[in-house]
């Protein structure tokens, strides 16, 4: 491999930034750039250093221009982030000489990629593609991946990669990953390498008067507990409403709404503890995985191990800053959007999820948050029950001048009583469509057909509930 890239070498200074880092760093190649070959979706930037995925979450595969050297570190910069999807990119190597796969570029690295010969790949968690940060991962002479956040080593991502053949650097720009790019592991300082907890801003929750803003704008209706199936270091308290991590433990802290989340319904928790020993942050996240099927052994150490299992995750990290007494709201719209809400004054987090199938929310305690109370949650099931029952009302035409029978008979739009205002809507119970005005001195008698507030208006309908 080394005798192959000779033609490429050129001196280069060594960095003075990381002595460790430096160890590893021998390639006096020249800095890696993205091959001509990749997914549909991607277009090269910056003179091939920087690769955009401009449409859609995938097809976003893309390759080093050169084979890299066992213990090279490569380095990845986030240009772009969104939170419009879900996932992150994914990295890894290929014994495949890129030119092999002209026009046979699957959709995803993983598991497309990874379920053909010569492929090693596997996903970054989520909270650590954040932009400017940087990513570097290097594979040893045994074959195992290790990877880091700007500068701070994670140890061994995965392992079983064939070193004893030349291997290109594979990256699959995925999900809430939109554009990445090559840096110069030579260039690398720790005084440029982002700081994302310097651009925390304090948010005031305390309005003109003075006074803390009430954090439940929605009343809550529905009675939820947490699954009985939960982590080794929890224990349940107040008929489940109530978990509470073990005293001195920051690990396996798992707990599970009892029911699947149902779509618009908003879901609270409340910060009942706070242990500021422990260091991390709360892990979130959603689940088509029933608690049931689970007990504490399965449960990995690690959240983002999660990610490996069969079934539909999506794991969060929650790394705002919450108080005793604070309150945290989720949400689910009927496209998949996920919405956090803190305190009731903002979004804390925007993601989607799959709404087809039944989802479970879930909390790892890691950090210094260490009891959560389950409130409930507001669910408007009226809302969803009279949008069942729309109905479709004749077209509005001229009034007859509002005189009662004007028009000698009676049409087709002109309410069934006064026979001279528009139709504009319809008790439910028996289907008869009629003006406003009489809709509501019929609920008031309490006398047809028991519609007593069963009328269904498209302007009024709430004056009528």
């Amino acid at each position: 491999m080394g005798a192959e890239g000779s033609s490429n070498q050129k001196h280069r200074t060594a960095s003075s930034c990381d002595d460790k880092m430096t160890a590893r760093v021998k390639n006096n190649y020249d800095p890696l750039r993205f091959h001509q070959i990749h997914g549909d979706n991607v277009k090269l930037l910056k003179r091939a250093s920087a690769a955009c995925r401009y449409e859609g979450f995938c097809k976003g595969i893309a390759f080093s221009n050169r084979p890299v050297m066992v213990g090279e570190l490569v380095c990845i910069k986030f240009l772009e982030i969104s939170t419009n999807w879900s996932g992150a990119l994914r990295i890894g190597f290929t014994a495949n000489d890129p030119m092999s796969m002209k026009s046979k570029l699957p959709r995803y690295a993983c598991p497309d990629l990874t379920n053909m010969p010569g492929y090693w790949a596997k996903a970054i968690a989520e909270r650590m593609a954040k932009k400017d940060s940087i990513l570097y991962y290097y594979v040893d002479q045994n074959g195992d991946v290790h990877y880091g956040i700007d500068l701070d080593e994670h140890g061994v991502f995965f392992g079983g990669v064939n070193t004893s053949c030349r291997l290109w650097a594979v990256l699959d720009i995925y999900g809430n990953t939109v554009a990445v790019e090559f840096v110069d592991p030579n260039s690398l300082n720790p005084e440029c390498i982002n700081d994302s907890s310097r651009n925390n801003e304090n948010v005031s929750l305390i309005n003109e008067a003075g006074q803390q803003s009430s954090p439940l704008k929605d009343e809550i209706n529905q009675v939820l507990s947490f699954h009985s199936i939960h982590g080794r270091n929890v224990s349940l308290r107040t008929h489940g409403t109530t978990a509470l991590r073990k005293h001195d433990c920051n690990i396996h802290a798992y707990v599970f709404t009892q029911c699947p989340l149902r779509l618009l319904e908003r879901v609270f928790i409340k910060i009942g503890r706070i242990n500021p020993k422990c260091y991390g942050n709360l892990f979130y996240g959603i689940t088509s995985c029933d608690p049931q099927t689970l007990n504490h052994h399965v449960l990995p150490e690690n959240t983002d191990d999660l990610l490996d299992r069969p079934e539909y995750w999506i794991v969060r990290t929650d790394a705002n800053i919450y108080e005793v007494g604070d309150v945290i709201a989720y949400s689910i719209n009927n496209d998949g959007e996920v919405t956090v809400m803190k305190n009731g004054e903002y979004n804390t987090a925007i993601f989607h999820v799959d709404p087809t199938q039944p989802l479970w929310l879930f909390f790892n305690m890691i950090g210094p948050i260490s009891e959560i109370n389950l409130l409930g949650s507001y669910f408007n099931d009226n809302y969803n029950r009279l949008e069942s029952m729309k109905v479709a009302l004749p077209p509005k035409s001229e009034k007859s001048g509002g005189v009662p029978g004007a028009s000698g008979q009676q049409t087709l739009n002109e309410c069934v009583i006064c026979f001279g205002e528009q139709i504009d809507c319809a008790i439910y119970r028996c289907g008869h469509m009629l003006a406003y005005p009489e809709s509501t001195f019929l609920c008031t008698k309490r006398d047809h057909g028991g519609a007593t507030a069963g009328m269904l208006n498209s302007d009024k309908s709430d004056d009528l509930t």
